[in-house]
């Protein structure tokens, strides 16, 4: 699934092509993927102005001149990619914007959980306002305190804290582990029992791997592209995410794969305390 790196790298990547684009056409071709239904939603498109992009947790949103937004959520595995003349339509595609200029976005997701949907800012959709804090873009007392907070209400694994959208935004798999790595702390660990020097560690450890990954473009180890279609490069920076069966690169020994919080999770089990 693209996580704050890579809906930031698509964000960027698109913004100097789409910015005040006009909407000539809508293309729906996945009914269930749009709100409001299909006849409603490509009206309230049609003819409109795209006049910014902004990123908020794993959303776009797409501000129209209409004062409508457009909030896109590409869940497992879908990309948004801008086309130039008139591409041959991919398989998989749920929602083609078509602009003035002869250019396209194609909305492409095989898994078919994606989303578009349209909204006036007074009613956002609910997955928006659930949202927690975005870790890049908050002063470290305050993420600091609800990391502790959210934490002395837990039971569970740190992990599963991590992942948490109404506790931190953007934040998914592949960071959760490379997080935790760098911070040496065991993603088993219970939240509760983590100190305030081991957040001190983990909020260190967010805010660096995050930027670096957005300075890298994303990790594309599976689907993953920009909005240009190209792949990002933070795959190669990885520690321990993808490393099944493979050694710790500071240690030495075997990582472990396990299931942690409900996800497929690495580890170092030496380093990682």
């Amino acid at each position: 699934m693209p996580e704050l790196p890579e809906v930031e790298t698509i964000r960027r990547s698109l913004l100097p092509l789409v910015q005040g684009a006009v909407i000539d056409g809508v293309q729906v071709y996945l009914a269930k993927a749009v709100k409001p239904a299909p006849d409603e939603f490509e009206a309230g498109l049609a003819g409109r102005q795209i006049t910014a992009i902004e990123r908020r947790g794993k959303y776009l949103l797409f501000q129209l001149d209409s004062g409508q937004r457009l909030a896109i959520h590409l869940r497992m595995a879908g990309s948004l990619v801008w086309q130039s003349g008139t591409p041959s339509l991919a398989k998989h595609t749920t929602l083609v914007l078509s602009f003035q200029d002869g250019n396209s976005l194609h909305f492409v997701d095989p898994r078919k959980f994606g989303t578009a949907v349209l909204f006036p800012p007074a009613a956002p959709p609910a997955g928006l306002t659930a949202l927690g804090l975005e870790p890049l873009n908050t002063a470290k007392e305050e993420l600091m305190a609800v990391l502790e907070e959210a934490a002395a209400r837990r039971s569970g694994p740190v992990k599963g804290l991590l992942l948490d959208q109404r506790v931190l935004a953007g934040l998914g798999n592949i960071y959760a582990d490379e997080v935790l790595f760098a911070a040496g702390i065991s993603p088993t660990r219970p939240a509760r029992e983590v100190t305030r020097a081991e957040w001190e560690k983990i909020y260190e450890s967010i805010v660096r791997i995050l930027n670096k990954a957005v300075a890298y473009r994303g990790t594309s180890q599976r689907d993953y592209v920009d909005g240009r279609g190209e792949a990002g490069e933070f795959q190669h920076h990885l520690k321990v995410y993808g490393r099944k069966k493979e050694t710790c690169l500071e240690c030495g020994e075997p990582l472990v794969y396990a299931r942690v919080a409900g996800r497929g999770t690495h580890y170092c089990p030496t380093c990682q305390k």
